[in-house]
Parts: structure tokens; C-alpha cells; sequence
């Protein structure tokens, strides 16, 4: 997968952030998200998730900032 997302510009814009919880020094956030990808040599930006979802699980680090751990995202749009 890596090798094919090397050749794209990538746009994610966050719809909402439907959760946010701190556990200690672990933290998660459930938002709503569509993702573009444009080739960069050039070419036709598609829309690859419309209506994506996305859990993501944080760790807080030694010197106070935050690091995600673990990223989990699908799409609510059906196959094609």
C-alpha cells in the first residue's frame, strides 16, 4: 500500500469530532472524516472515502505531548 499512497497528495477534512475521552495517559477520539487523493505527477483528485469514520487511540509521552498509537478507519459507504 505504501508505494501507491507515496505517489499521492492526501486531503482529509475532519466533519466531526464525535468523541473525545482521556483515560490516564491514554486518550481516544471518534470522528467523521472524507479523504481525497491527487496524484502528484498530476491528474484527476478522486474522492477515496466520503464518509469515513475513524478511531484513533493516543499515548501521552514522557514530556507531556501526545503520540497516536493506533489509528482504525473504515468507510460507511456500501462496495461498489
Amino acid at each position: 500500500m505504501k508505494p501507491g499512497f507515496d505517489k499521492m497528495n492526501l486531503d482529509i477534512t475532519i466533519h466531526s469530532i464525535e468523541e473525545t475521552k482521556v483515560y490516564g495517559d491514554l486518550g481516544l477520539t471518534r470522528c467523521t472524516y472524507t479523504l481525497k487523493m491527487t496524484p502528484k505527477a498530476g491528474g484527476e483528485t478522486i474522492i477515496a472515502m466520503p464518509d469515513g469514520k475513524a478511531l484513533t487511540l493516543y499515548e501521552r509521552q514522557s514530556d507531556g505531548s501526545w503520540k497516536i498509537k493506533y489509528d482504525i478507519f473504515n468507510s460507511n459507504t456500501p462496495p461498489k
